[in-house]
Formats: structure tokens, C-alpha cells, sequence
């Protein structure tokens, strides 16, 4: 007779197998965790084109939508022919093909503007900025001796201070840098041809960006039915949502960023070239590109300007700095709530979590997407955290527990009403407000009780004594 397992025992099998799995991956990561790192380093940087164009889709898909949506749909519409309804699909897509045609000229021409109208005058002012260096060096050697000479302490504490790390660094540059020449030069040759193989990328990219954004809505109906064939129904339901709430997060974040940092720029121009403050091309292209950063971008572009111009004219240098700080408060209070509103939802704690946890995970990049990518993670938490409070019937506002001491039965209970001796709660005052409240008790005790107190009254003859003392 055949042996057929049953499902105990399918089931058995199965949890066999996937805890050796398990157990197998673990053991692997422990002991070859570089080899599987240098792995999926690999695996990213064959799949680097396909991100590229991927971004690059992502980014330009709402210039499509706007094109596609508010402009020849309504064309259509107005001829009596309604787009969205299915018939007319062959006539959709070629609708959908003109529109990334049209989008990707509009990049290409954001582009073109880019390289042609003010690469060239960064260049320019750059190839400047390197011709006059000598200048400004000697110009502001010239001020920082006069500064030390109107000051003699300063003076001996910056000698003392050259002093004593010349040799530190006279060794350092003759045991790092000298034996090191070779490795400096093949460092260089080689970041030239990750500057060719970028460009390469940056083509494929641009095909492939094409294709994602002729096919967008297919590879999200796929992306659902991937959904709805493996999850559960209530589960994928929750998971599209988190998806749905990531792509707002992202778009309105990255293009409402992008378009804030347009503005600062284009003001920071203009008051600078109205200041007749030099370089203000290179100074406000500087503070726009950084602004993109959230919190510390601003001061970035700005501590580059700062010192620039410290060397060209001190003055001008503290001018530069009253006007950067002017415009990010005016960003911070009017433009950017304006543009972004509150995209994230985080507070400003979070915010420079996130930018210093994922700056340091992925560098440059971290800083443009570790808010809203934190701002997915938080979110997903949160939602995680009022299904599992609604399941336990618990209160879900956080005003509530801010106040509570711990949970029982009739539900929160507050610091003041607990009992210390059921759980610690520590519900007595602190150190200081024991003292004053000591000082306040001596204090009223003294008021009010010590005057009532009755007084004791002398003997006659003492008195008589002491005023018979006082006569003579």
C-alpha cells in the first residue's frame, strides 16, 4: 500500500525545509557576509541602467501625466471622443507614445539649457575663481596680518598653535602622500572612466525611461495582480496602500524640493547681482543645487560662497551671509510650506535623523531621499501600531498616554490617581520642588504659627529687678 502524506506532515516538511534554509543563509552571512555583499554590489551594478532610466521615468511621469491629462485629453474630449473608454485604445497609445515624445523633449531641452546657457558661465567664472586665486590668497594673507597685528594675543596662540602642528603635517604629507603618488594617479585615471561609464549609463537610462514611461500603467496593473495572486486579500489591499502612500510621499517631496530649490536660486541671483556681489552665477547655482538637501543643504551652499568671498572681500563675505541667512528663513516660513506643504509629516527631529542615518548609509543620495524614504518607514509603524491598538481596544490618541501611568482594567490611569504600590510609577515630586515646597513650609510656618504661640510672662521680682537695674 502507497504511504500519501497528509497535510500534518506536508506541513511538517515544509517547515523543515525552510528552517534549514534559514540556518544555511544565516551560517553564510556570518561567516561570508563580504562575499555576499561584494555580490549584491555586483548584482546593482549590472542593474545601474536599469535604475538610472527608472528614475528618470519616475521623475519625469507626472510632465507626462500633466501633458497626457490636462492638455490632450481635454483636446479629445472636446471632439467628442472620451480616451479612458476602452474602444478607443489603439488611439490611447499613440496618444501616450506623442506625450513621451513630447516630455522627453522637454527634458532634453531643460538639458540643452542646463549645458549651453549656464555651464558655460559657471566654467567661466570657475576658470576665474582659479586664475585670481593668488590674488585672493595674497589679499587675504594681507587682512588676517593686519588682524593679528591690531591683535598680539591672537597672534601668538594661531604661532604657537602653526607651531606645533607644522611637523604633524610636514610628516603626514611625507608618509601618506609622497609613497602614495602612484595610488593618487590610478584613483584619478579611474574616477575618469566611472565619468565615462556614468555617461554610457545615463544613455541607456534615457531608453529605458522611455520604455517605463510608455508602460507605466502595465507594470502597475502587474504589480497588483502580483499583489492579489500571493497575499491575501486584506493584506494586499494594505500593501498597495503603503505603495499608493510612497509614491505621493515621493513625488510630493522630490518635485515639490526640486521647484523650491528653483526659486531660491533664481531669488539668491537676483539680490546678489543687485548687491554686485562677485561670482553670484556660481554662488547662487551653489545655494540652489544644495538646497535640495533638507535642513543642513542651505548652509552647505553657503559656507562654499562664505569662503569665497572671505578671501575676495571680508565685507562683501558678511553681506553674502545676512542675505543666505534672509532667504532661508523666508524659504523655511513662506516658500517652502507654500510648495510642499507638510509632504513627510515628520517633525523636525526626524528630519535630521533621517538625513544623518541615510547620509551615512548612501552618502549624497541619502540626503535627497532619506526623508521621504523615513517618512514611509514611520508611517508604515504608525499604521502597524492603531491596527494592533484597535484590535487590543486600547486608545489610539497620544495626548492619552502622555499623561498615564499604566493600563488596567477601567483603561488608562493617570500619574496622579496611580498606585505606586501596584506598579512603580514615581508619582512624587522631584528634588527641587521638595526643597521650595520644605522653603515654603519653614516660611508659612513661620507666618502664621509663630505668631500665635503663646508667650511666656516674667516673674514680678525678675522684672522689678531689671528695672531697679535700669534706674541706677
Amino acid at each position: 500500500m502507497k504511504w500519501r502524506p497528509g497535510k500534518k506532515q506536508v506541513s511538517i516538511m515544509l517547515s523543515v525545509i525552510f528552517c534549514s534554509l534559514v540556518i544555511m543563509l544565516i551560517y553564510y552571512v556570518l561567516f561570508n557576509g563580504n562575499a555576499l555583499v561584494k555580490g549584491i554590489n555586483r548584482f546593482l551594478s549590472i542593474l545601474t541602467p536599469i535604475i538610472i532610466g527608472c528614475v528618470i521615468g519616475y521623475i519625469l511621469s507626472p510632465i507626462l501625466n500633466t501633458i497626457e491629462k490636462r492638455w490632450i485629453y481635454p483636446i479629445y474630449r472636446m471632439r467628442g471622443i472620451d480616451l479612458n473608454d476602452g474602444q478607443y485604445f489603439k488611439r490611447r497609445k499613440k496618444v501616450r507614445q506623442f506625450s513621451v515624445a513630447l516630455t522627453m523633449l522637454f527634458f532634453f531641452a531643460v538639458l540643452y539649457a542646463m549645458f549651453m546657457i549656464l555651464v558655460p558661465q559657471l566654467i567661466r567664472s570657475i576658470k576665474e575663481i582659479i586664475r585670481n586665486f593668488p590674488y585672493y590668497a595674497s589679499n587675504f594673507q594681507r587682512f588676517m596680518d593686519k588682524y593679528l597685528d591690531d591683535n598680539p594675543s591672537v597672534r601668538r596662540t594661531v604661532d604657537s598653535l602653526l607651531q606645533q602642528y607644522s611637523a604633524t603635517i610636514n610628516n603626514m604629507f611625507k608618509d601618506r602622500v609622497v609613497p602614495n603618488l602612484s595610488t593618487m594617479i590610478t584613483t584619478i585615471s579611474k574616477s575618469m572612466m566611472n565619468i565615462i561609464q556614468v555617461f554610457l549609463y545615463l544613455i541607456v537610462g534615457i531608453v529605458v525611461a522611455v520604455y517605463a514611461l510608455n508602460s507605466k500603467e502595465s507594470f502597475m496593473g502587474q504589480g497588483k495582480k502580483l499583489c492579489y495572486a500571493y497575499l491575501k486579500r486584506d493584506f494586499a489591499n494594505e500593501v498597495i496602500g503603503a505603495f499608493r502612500y510612497a509614491h505621493h510621499t515621493f513625488t510630493g517631496f522630490i518635485i515639490g524640493k526640486l521647484v523650491d530649490s528653483l526659486i531660491v536660486g533664481i531669488i539668491t541671483f537676483i539680490i546678489l547681482r543687485i548687491l554686485n556681489i562677485p561670482y553670484a552665477i556660481v554662488l547662487a547655482f551653489g545655494v540652489g543645487i544644495t538646497n535640495i538637501i533638507p535642513f543642513f543643504g542651505p548652509y552647505i551652499g553657503g559656507g562654499f560662497g562664505l569662503i569665497l568671498l572671505i578671501m575676495i572681500n571680508p565685507f562683501k563675505a558678511l553681506v553674502f551671509l545676512i542675505v543666505i541667512v534672509i532667504i532661508q528663513q523666508i524659504d523655511g516660513n513662506i516658500i517652502g510650506p507654500l510648495i510642499l506643504g507638510n509632504s513627510t509629516g515628520l517633525s523636525s527631529f526626524w528630519v535630521i535623523f533621517a538625513i544623518m542615518f541615510f547620509g551615512g548609509i548612501w552618502g549624497p543620495v541619502g540626503w535627497l531621499i532619506g526623508v521621504p524614504v523615513f517618512a514611509c518607514i514611520y508611517t508604515f509603524f504608525g499604521h502597524v501600531t492603531m491596527m494592533r491598538l484597535r484590535d487590543k481596544k486600547m486608545p489610539r490618541d497620544t495626548s492619552t498616554y502622555i499623561n498615564t501611568a499604566y493600563m488596567d482594567d477601567r483603561g488608562a490611569v493617570s500619574l496622579e490617581d496611580a498606585d505606586n504600590t501596584k506598579y512603580y510609577v514615581h508619582n512624587e515630586a522631584s528634588t527641587w520642588r521638595r526643597i521650595f515646597k520644605l522653603y515654603r513650609s519653614k516660611k508659612k510656618y513661620i507666618e502664621q504659627v509663630l505668631p500665635n504661640l503663646p508667650v511666656e510672662k516674667e516673674n514680678t521680682s525678675d522684672a522689678k529687678e531689671n528695672e531697679d537695674e535700669k534706674g541706677h
